[in-house]
């Protein structure tokens, strides 16, 4: 008999950290039922909820595979595109001269260089003049070949934010085109872009 009830524990203490409810009732069972069901009804309940907690971690797996595979395939694209680029489709910039604020003090940032094809962004790191500082920032072509963003912040979910915008035509970018911007209390200066020319 003691055999069998200490057999239940363990398995009630497993489930217990497989549901990851160790502070309330599986599935969300009030206390006042709780305290009426039996030792089998309550195993029955972690049972269910372990199942559930088992099927949301599979889905956020999946979740997690396919934003990955998403983004392989965006990367794969992208660098299709880099290596069958025409003219017009790469675009190189000047950031400089630039400010960029770190903690709560605007400082002289070296001057940043960097090319992009359209639809990609990516991060790129300011260092101030001394290198005693380093934050991160985003730029991003977008696909219409019109406009180059320098960001604070990117996310998974939405994309770049917090944006300042140099627009323009493709007749403007071929020709050269630059732009005072400033994205509040994170960066300030000139950026100039060109249309990259390709091989």
């Amino acid at each position: 008999m003691h055999t069998k009830i200490l057999a239940f524990h363990l398995l009630f203490a497993s489930l217990l950290l497989l549901s990851g409810c160790t502070t309330s009732n599986p599935l969300r069972i009030p206390d006042e039922q709780w305290s009426q069901m039996t030792q089998e009804q309550k195993l029955k309940a972690y049972e269910q909820q372990a199942e559930l907690d088992k099927a949301r971690i599979e889905a956020k797996a999946l979740e997690r595979q396919a934003k990955i595979d998403a983004d392989a395939r965006k990367q794969e694209a992208l660098m299709q595109m880099r290596q069958n680029a025409r003219y017009g489709d790469l675009v190189q910039c000047v950031l400089e001269p630039l400010e960029v604020r770190y903690h709560r003090k605007w400082r002289d940032t070296k001057p940043i260089a960097f090319d992009l094809v359209r639809g990609e962004s990516r991060s790129i790191r300011f260092r101030d003049q001394d290198e005693r500082y380093v934050t991160t920032g985003w730029v991003q072509f977008q696909e219409n070949g019109q406009t180059v963003s320098v960001c604070r912040n990117h996310s998974n979910n939405y994309g770049v934010s917090d944006c300042a915008d140099l627009l323009g035509t493709t007749r403007e970018f071929r020709r050269g085109i630059k732009k005072l911007i400033q994205v509040d209390d994170f960066l300030k200066g000139q950026i100039r872009c060109d249309l990259k020319r390709v091989p």
